[in-house]
């Protein structure tokens, strides 16, 4: 966003508060959210804490932000933003494709391709499903999302909105492009009614993650439990988010009948680039 847009000129001579105070300020909010949660609202108490944790006085945050709502649309809007890079996982999508590339032999079989799915799914899934909603920062994503509406109209509300769906369509768009370059790469197409067009997938396959994120945080019991299941000839343990991405995936893909294993083995061997935007191009 532009700097002057928020950098606000005191009463105290015309002054402009350092860009470093804003800042601190802001971090320190942005760790209380993580680590304490989410509230709409923040009362005198809360903000004499952010400012004795950032080494800035009450007088200071005054000058910034001559109100406590014009400091919590900054801190919103930047929550939202941060969003986009967290929710993509970075790690999972290298190490999804650093496996692929060590299996590219079992890519010349059907049998060998559905192995290699149904392996990526057990793991790649349940890792990131426990990497993303475990993280304060998610959390906070996901209750600014379901409680940003409670926030009367107006311009405030409106720029947090556009902020998480400016957030919303980036990490759809990230996503998108990495299944487009997996799923093929594997022998498996997206089926004809959805016409090549991925984000819906992307959109159901996020869904089920982040929604089993919300109900662990009150009956973990039920969502982090594993199952034993036979897939072929094999037994192997799953978990609930696991099951659930690949219920979502069978129902968007299938089989390629015209998939060319040779090429297939060719890109993994020459590491395609499936990784989103370094994490330094979206600051707040």
């Amino acid at each position: 966003m532009p700097r002057d847009t928020w950098n606000r000129a005191g009463g105290h001579g015309g002054q402009q508060e350092p860009d470093d105070a804003r800042a601190r300020i802001l971090r320190s909010a942005t760790e209380h959210a993580d680590t304490v949660g989410l509230t709409l609202g923040c009362d005198d108490a809360t903000i004499e804490r952010i400012c004795a944790e950032a080494g800035v006085s009450s007088r200071q945050f005054a000058r910034i932000w001559p109100s406590t709502a014009d400091f919590l649309t900054e801190l919103f809007t930047g929550l939202a933003i941060q969003a986009r890079i967290d929710r993509a996982d970075t790690q999972t999508l290298l190490t999804t494709w650093q496996f692929l590339s060590s299996r590219g032999g079992d890519l010349r079989s059907v049998e060998g391709r559905r192995g290699v799915l149904i392996d990526v799914i057990r793991t790649a899934a349940e890792y990131n499903f426990d990497v993303v909603t475990a993280s304060g920062k998610w959390r906070t994503y996901a209750a600014l999302s379901t409680t940003i509406l409670s926030w009367p109209e107006g311009e405030s509300r409106a720029r947090v909105l556009e902020a998480l769906r400016a957030s919303q369509l980036a990490f759809v768009e990230t996503m998108e492009s990495f299944y487009r370059n997996v799923l093929p790469t594997i022998g498996y197409r997206l089926r004809d009614d959805f016409h090549d067009d991925y984000q819906p997938f992307v959109v159901a396959a996020a869904s089920v993650i982040e929604g089993l994120g919300v109900v662990r945080s009150t009956v973990p019991a039920l969502v982090e439990a594993h199952f034993e299941i036979t897939e072929g000839d094999e037994v192997e343990t799953w978990s609930v988010a696991a099951l659930a991405f690949k219920g979502v995936l069978d129902a968007f893909f299938e089989l390629d009948p015209d998939f060319e294993p040779d090429e297939a083995i060719a890109r993994l061997n020459g590491g395609v680039d499936v990784t989103p935007a370094s994490a330094g191009e979206e600051e707040f």
